[in-house]
């Protein structure tokens, strides 16, 4: 029985007589109808007469609102709104609307005792009754209403938990939408367990084009291709989803436009409180921008690959041109016609060399590998290395150059040659935009952290817009026709002083007034320890056997180490090394790595055993310089990798290297 129906009992057969006595009989059904009202936990029931006035409050009322009889008697029914509500007139309201239907519903906020907040949901009945009300101690029963018996029972039960769970469950219903629309290139789709579409989520619209309204009730084929759709892929992961509660794939779906989209598609399958299984949870993720990007990388390493090959294949015919080049400059007979054109392929060659190096730095740049071997290094020495190499390039255009170094040089942690290789850079671009009788002008200054080193020219300059983009790889501001580069040597600059820990800044004040890039390096605090340095006296004369499948390659290096004073033999392939070489008895051997019939690595190991014995230096000659090539050599115990072209000054030193003391045995490991 509802505790308002147990109200009602007690209202229609507990009235208490006029004069207080209550009618004979009925006294023990009226307490036991008062106990069982008692007993109700959840529901406060209480009477109100027709004036909306408390004229009867039971226990569970006081329980509920915190009010003991006494408080609220006589107290209007509003007592228990909040405020805002009365301000509104809504309880009046509802009673108005219980005296008009015979009942009425409310769902909303009361105020308790102590001010505090429930909410609660009340029911308002109308009664008619011949005796009076049952009149709680203090109230005033002897109105026209009282006497009447008409008036009102109300029935309130706590919602106020089962509120709070809802509104939560709302929420988080809210927060579960709000996170699936906005799932970046995400689909997100509740499915019934045949697959009919339920939900639709912005992702999924954008996805295939299909609005929410369009794709109600649609079966899960129907974002299939056609063909996959006749081929029952969408069922078979329905069936694979019901059974395993999963399922995950890569298919294709169709858009709205007709054009095809690949997706990696997961389901899951959803169950109620019970454990039983309710629905699906489909979701696709657009993989376009994923396999553009590993086509991309893909692309990348092909590209890596290429360009080593690439500067390999260059390398190889530049090293006879070197050679020859530097048999022509050091044959006393040479006319002067003669050395003069010598000299030009010399700067020319030496354009091309920097180009091949630019160009394999571009891949070791482009996939985050350029490594760097830092030491502490004086820095005037880089920079007058690298302007004896520009000089030449400069009296040829007719420029003049202007240097400005400090007394004292300045240390800084850097790898030599890439920071040779930056400034080499910033001169060939200072020289390239600067018009003959120009001047280009290197100023070094020094602070106290830093080293900085500004590259001007006198040449077109830069527009502003152009100060940061110049920059980036494949860049060129204007057209510089024949002399306008690959546009990435400023990219590489960039690049290896980042690696550094330093910086490069462009500076102009624009076309046609110059430009100055300025270098910033931090300083180091050590000196590098001396180098060893070989005995006085003449360089030592050596035995050189020289091993290159590139003929001309071969027999130009054997020419130009004659003419440095050593007895050399050229042969051209590795079992004609392996042929010559007690013969022929070395003591060192150049030694070509890549070659057809027999790799470097395998004539090594024949030569050391050939050889054995004997003291033998090994040279690995190659186009490839990369660090992981010359740990190789080294592993497979090569003394020295060295990489083509060889320029005059880079093989005496390594042909003044003691020869090594261990005999030419097999070494300690090797690699293939």
């Amino acid at each position: 029985m509802s505790g308002l129906h147990a109200a009602s009992e007690v209202r229609s057969t507990s009235l208490e007589a006029r004069d207080g006595v209550p009618p004979q009989g009925d006294a023990a059904q009226v307490q036991r109808y008062r106990r069982l009202l008692d007993a109700v936990q959840d529901c406060a029931v209480f009477e109100l007469d027709a004036r909306g006035v408390i004229v009867a409050w039971p226990e569970p009322a006081r329980r509920l609102f915190g009010y003991s009889a006494a408080e609220i008697a006589g107290s209007h029914l509003s007592r228990l709104h909040r405020p805002e509500d009365v301000a509104a007139g809504l309880p009046q309201q509802w009673l108005d609307a219980a005296a008009q239907a015979g009942e009425a519903r409310d769902e909303g906020w009361r105020v308790r005792r102590d001010g505090s907040l429930l909410r609660a949901s009340c029911e308002l009945r109308r009664i008619d009754a011949a005796g009076l009300p049952a009149a709680v101690p203090g109230a005033a029963g002897t109105s026209a209403d009282s006497a009447s018996g008409a008036g009102f029972i109300v029935s309130c039960r706590d919602t106020t938990v089962q509120q709070a769970a809802a509104d939560h469950a709302h929420l988080a219903a809210d927060k579960l939408r709000l996170l699936a629309d906005n799932l970046p290139c995400t689909a997100v789709c509740e499915l019934s367990l045949d697959g009919t579409i339920r939900s639709w989520n912005a992702g999924a619209r954008a996805l295939a084009g299909h609005t929410a309204e369009e794709a109600a009730g649609q079966p899960l084929a129907w974002l299939y291709t056609r063909q996959d759709a006749a081929a029952g892929r969408p069922q078979a992961a329905l069936e694979a989803a019901r059974a395993c509660g999963h399922w995950a794939g890569e298919e294709r779906l169709a858009r709205k436009d007709g054009s095809v989209v690949r997706c990696a598609t997961r389901m899951v399958l959803v169950r109620d409180a019970a454990g039983c299984p309710e629905g699906l949870l489909w979701t696709a993720r657009d993989l376009s921008d994923a396999l553009r990007l590993e086509m991309l990388d893909a692309g990348n390493r092909r590209l890596q690959s290429f360009l080593a090959i690439l500067a390999h294949e260059l390398r190889n015919p530049l090293a006879p041109v070197r050679n020859a080049v530097e048999v022509i400059v050091l044959t006393p007979d040479t006319g002067p016609r003669v050395r003069r054109c010598a000299e030009i392929i010399d700067r020319q060659l030496h354009q091309v060399e920097r180009l091949v190096n630019d160009l394999l730095d571009v891949g070791r740049v482009t996939a985050g590998k350029l490594k760097m071997e830092l030491t502490p290094t004086s820095y005037n020495d880089v920079v007058t290395t690298s302007l004896e190499a520009i000089r030449p390039t400069l009296e040829a255009s007719g420029q003049q150059l202007v240097v400005a170094l400090p007394e004292v040089s300045p240390f800084v942690r850097a790898d030599a040659a890439r920071l040779g290789q930056v400034l080499l850079n910033l001169l060939s671009n200072a020289a390239k935009y600067t018009p003959r009788g120009g001047t280009v002008s290197v100023h070094v200054s020094v602070e106290a952290e830093r080293v900085i080193t500004a590259v001007s020219d006198t040449g077109r300059g830069l527009e502003p817009a152009a100060m940061d983009r110049i920059f980036n790889l494949f860049t060129q501001e204007s057209d510089a026709g024949s002399r306008s580069g690959l546009g990435i040597g400023l990219a590489l600059a960039k690049a290896i002083l980042e690696a550094h820990g330093g910086a490069i800044q462009a500076d102009s004040a624009g076309a046609g007034k110059g430009s100055t890039f300025t270098v910033i390096l931090p300083r180091a605090s050590a000196r590098p320890a001396l180098p060893a340095t070989l005995a006085p006296g003449k360089a030592p004369r050596r035995r050189v056997l020289v091993v290159d499948d590139n003929a001309d390659s071969a027999d130009s290096m054997a020419e130009l180490l004659t003419l440095l004073g050593h007895e050399a033999q050229a042969v051209h392939s590795g079992q004609q090394a392996v042929g010559v070489a007690v013969a022929f008895r070395p003591d060192c051997v150049l030694l070509d790595l890549q070659m057809p019939d027999m790799s470097g690595y395998e004539v090594l190991e024949a030569l050391r055993k050939d050889l054995r014995g004997r003291t033998v230096r090994f040279l690995a000659l190659s186009g490839r310089g990369t660090a992981e090539d010359q740990h190789r050599s080294r592993q497979a115990g090569f003394d020295a990798h060295l990489t083509k072209p060889l320029s005059i000054e880079t093989l005496s030193r390594a042909l003044a290297e003691p020869v090594p003391a261990r005999p030419a045995g097999p070494p300690p490991h090797k690699e293939r």
